[in-house]
């Protein structure tokens, strides 16, 4: 799974996992990722992950959407394992959980998408809760550095009386 390791002063050490296949960024509480800072726009970015890969998208921020140092201008790239992605001034690095069938090809990346879209359709569309909101360390308590999504509901046991 994809997720953003923030590495900015103000956000460092926390961690937000991309579970769905379009994740919203900006300063507003309608964004999938709420960032609480003035330089971040009200709707910054997106971010669409489609298995393997995944793609940065500008949304005509004020402050710039940057990938390695590269301002993106109402454009959109690829976001490679490693890399920084810059949200204005708050910095995150994009880690993926690669295995060895993660090499893409130009044969291999229609396949792998076509399996990505089977594998959607017979999952539960959207987790319990993806939502994220970031604060400064003085404006939020407690501190909680990975938002945990569940990735199905928990079945009950049923346990026979007198046990």
């Amino acid at each position: 799974m994809a997720k953003l390791i923030f590495t900015d002063e103000q956000f460092g050490g926390r961690v937000y996992e991309l579970a769905l296949p379009k994740t919203t960024i900006g300063r507003g509480d309608h964004n999938t990722l709420t960032i609480r800072h003035d330089a971040v726009s009200q709707t910054h970015c997106e971010i669409l992950v489609f298995g393997p890969e995944v793609i940065v998208r500008d949304l005509g921020s004020s402050n710039g959407t940057f990938v390695n140092g590269v301002r993106l201008h109402n454009q959109q790239r690829p976001l490679l394992n490693g890399q920084i992605v810059k949200f204005g001034p708050v910095t995150a690095r994009l880690e993926l959980e690669q295995s060895a069938s993660d090499t893409v090809t130009d044969e291999t990346a229609i396949h792998s998408y076509a399996q990505y879209l089977r594998e959607q359709q017979s999952q539960p569309k959207t987790p319990a809760n993806a939502a994220m909101t970031l604060q400064s360390a003085s404006e939020s308590t407690p501190i909680h550095h990975t938002l945990l999504l569940p990735h199905s509901p928990v079945e009950e046991i049923s346990r026979p009386r007198g046990v």
